[in-house]
């Protein structure tokens, strides 16, 4: 069935696999996705073309092309789902011309597969000078649409969220059905009560839930009664609840949280008592993510990483959980997605990634039960050459259990021991480092640098306790851990004294200056990109403390003591930095604003430290810009090079 296309991707998978320009790990994906419609005619391809994503229709029998959606200018797609057999709804994503990382304004865009009736279904360009009633007629709307349900039972229609325009997106969102070929607003279901709304349907489509953030930064659940919204009393959940399905019986609303437990779990809330009780949670870290049915109702499976990625089947007599649990067998040791299906259930597309892999998507015959490699999102790189990714556990200097990866350099002599580049994640709260793919990683490790990544306290995915630990501790004890993870690293032969290197992005960079301040003779040099300086700047620029509760949040994780805010913003201490840096900034930066590079700059100056400097006036938060990337890791290296070899 695949013959054609797949003689096409045989082709890109050979061109290039003996290339030495690692270089090209920086470049955006060729192919991106791929969805099968609800008959199984056509296949949607997202690709790039001419530097931006466009969708590819494929006939998929023959494998010929059979429509495309493109836009001009600096419009490109985003998102997209099949909403019925013939038409493909799409968000918009469009690139400024001052920034180089394309975003969002909210519109959508629907398509028939061949390409024809091709609308803008919403947005602030979508308007028709009409009279009559403005529900019954297209108009222009400013305001960002969330797709909440693709109302499978109904062809014409989805159900959104359109939320009014505003600097911080904390306006209340209004529940509509559009439709799909004319983007008429047919019925309006009733406005949110609290900003940053996430809502959910039942198995039937109907609107049952939702959550949104007060400006304490607490989660608060609202349920669905007789066209109302009826707010949960506010001690029955978690301050950090997630939604995740309804049962088929419309009795239990499932939760992600951590309510009275550290660690985050899945719950069951009865909707008719409100008796609420714990499900499951791992023994060791936070559910990482929910596998959901392709309709988006139910869900099915659980994945959580303690150190590989390993999943939990929640309903093994769901048809597409037992496809998933077959498919896992088939993918071991890797993440498995499945990114859509036919109505009849006989042909899956299945995305598949690794550490060695960004992404391979599969077509999967059920019914012949068998299994075809459709592409790869970076053709050119031959996964067998690069460098596997190693999880680790250790144990601080005061006992608390660390995980993190280890992954040694790919082009050092078996008896030599690499230089190490300590790569630290950013956040540093809300994220964590993972098992997977990651180009920097690979490139550091392709140039003959061993590559440490530590899940520090104050990470995402251990639990509360754990990641408590890391509020008003950023100069402090996260940086000990990351120190502590080094020098276990020492130990076990991994890495040597005098040859490491600390590096990181937005909160990385700042624990790399962070850490050339507090251990001035550990670290051999310094690199830093987007980082944050001055933690007193925080409160005063920056999109974070923009929003309502974004000024809860820092008081949260940073407190207000300005002694202790001052001692940890190595912007005041460059007087005992010895190593070293290289500094780089995107001047469109809004998370960490540009000022504080400027700063420490300044500070570097006055107090006669030397340091490199790469900026790129176009960029915001990290380069976005394969170019830009390139440039920039190639100075990362030649940097390297010349302190660490």
């Amino acid at each position: 069935m695949l013959n054609k296309i797949l003689l096409c991707f045989t082709l890109c998978f050979a061109l290039n696999a003996q290339a030495k320009d690692w270089q090209n790990l920086f470049d955006h994906a060729q192919y991106q996705n791929a969805k099968i419609s609800p008959d199984g005619k056509y296949l949607a391809v997202a690709v790039l073309s001419q530097g931006k994503r466009a969708l590819i229709f494929f006939d998929s029998k023959t494998m010929k092309p059979v429509g495309s959606a493109k836009f001009q200018g600096r419009k490109e797609i985003g998102r997209y789902y099949w909403v019925n057999n013939e038409r493909v709804v799409i968000t918009i994503d469009q690139r400024d011309p001052w920034l180089e990382e394309p975003i969002t304004y909210g519109e959508l865009y629907a398509v028939n597969y061949d390409g024809s009736r091709g609308e803008l279904i919403y947005g602030y360009q979508a308007g028709e000078m009409q009279t009559g009633s403005h529900i019954k007629k297209k108009k222009a709307i400013r305001g960002w649409a969330e797709i909440i349900d693709r109302l499978k039972e109904d062809k014409k229609h989805i159900l959104i969220s359109s939320t009014p325009m505003s600097d911080t997106g904390e306006r209340l969102p209004t529940v509509m059905k559009l439709n799909v070929y004319n983007g008429k607003i047919t019925r309006k279901l009733g406005t949110s009560p609290i900003p940053f709304a996430h809502f959910i349907t039942d198995t039937s489509g109907e609107l049952r839930a939702l959550t949104g953030t007060d400006k304490n930064d607490h989660r608060l659940l609202y349920l669905r009664r007789d066209g109302d919204w009826i707010q949960a009393p506010q001690d029955l959940v978690g301050k950090s609840v997630s939604l995740l399905s309804v049962d088929a019986s419309g009795k239990y609303l499932y939760t992600l949280d951590n309510k009275g437990q550290d660690l985050t779990g899945v719950f069951k809330l009865n909707l008719e008592d409100y008796s609420y009780k714990s499900v499951y949670t791992d023994k060791v870290v936070d559910i990482t993510n929910v596998e959901m049915t392709t309709d988006g109702r139910t869900a099915y499976a659980l994945r959580v990483d303690e150190d590989y990625p390993s999943y939990l089947i929640l309903n093994k007599k769901a048809e597409e959980a037992q496809t998933f649990k077959n498919l896992l067998a088939t993918f071991p040791y890797s993440k498995v997605n499945i990114t859509s299906k036919t109505e009849d259930g006989n042909i899956y597309i299945v995305q598949v990634s690794s550490d060695v892999d960004l992404g391979t998507l599969y077509l999967f015959d059920k019914k012949e039960n068998k299994i075809s490699a459709l592409f790869k999102f970076k053709p050119n790189i031959n996964s067998a050459e690069l460098a596997q990714v190693e999880p680790i556990q250790l144990e601080a200097s005061d006992g608390q259990l660390l995980h993190g990866y280890f992954t040694a350099a790919k082009s050092t002599d078996k008896n030599e021991i690499a230089p190490l580049v300590v790569l630290v994640h950013g956040g540093p709260h809300g994220v964590r480092d993972y098992w997977s793919f990651s180009s920097e990683v690979q490139y550091l490790a392709l140039n003959g640098y061993s590559v440490l990544q530590v899940n520090y306290r104050g990470s995402d995915g251990y639990g509360r306790d754990f990641a408590v630990a890391g509020h008003r501790a950023w100069g402090t004890r996260i940086q000990q851990d990351i120190h502590d993870a080094y020098q276990w690293l020492i130990k076990q032969k991994k890495a040597k004294a005098s040859h490491t290197c600390i590096m990181g992005t937005s909160f990385g960079a700042y624990s790399a200056i962070q850490s050339a301040v507090k251990f001035p003779d550990t670290y051999q040099c310094a690199i830093a990109n987007a980082g944050i300086y001055d933690l007193e700047l925080m409160f005063e620029e920056g999109d974070t403390q923009e929003v309502a509760f974004g000024l809860s949040f820092l008081k949260r994780v940073l407190g207000t003591d300005k002694a202790q805010l001052k001692s940890m913003s190595p912007v005041n201490h460059v007087e005992k930095i010895n190593i070293p840096l290289l500094l780089a900034h995107g001047e469109k930066d809004k998370r960490a604003p540009f000022e504080h590079a400027k700063r420490l700059k300044a500070a570097l100056d006055k107090a006669n430290k030397g340091y490199e400097w790469f900026v790129v006036d176009d960029e915001s938060h990290g380069f976005f810009n394969p170019e830009n990337q390139k440039a920039y890791m190639n100075k990362v290296v030649k940097f390297l090079d010349s302190h660490l070899m």
